[in-house]
């Protein structure tokens, strides 16, 4: 049975650069990281909360 976990990275509203592309840097980073480690990637998703945080659910298992 495979286990699944769920992983959540989220970005805060900042004036340095475009929130989504600085997420979507650090889930690419991470989920590179854990495709080593033998993971297997689920499902990612990213929603908006109050507009002022991005948030990436990532769903992988081993």
């Amino acid at each position: 049975m495979k286990q699944h976990e769920v992983h959540v990275l989220k970005k805060s509203t900042s004036f340095t650069g475009s929130m989504k592309d600085d997420l979507a840097k650090e889930v690419e980073l991470f989920l590179n990281m854990k495709s080593k480690e033998g993971y297997e990637v689920i499902n990612v998703s990213f929603t908006y909360f109050e507009t002022q945080e991005l948030i990436a659910f990532v769903t992988i298992c081993r």
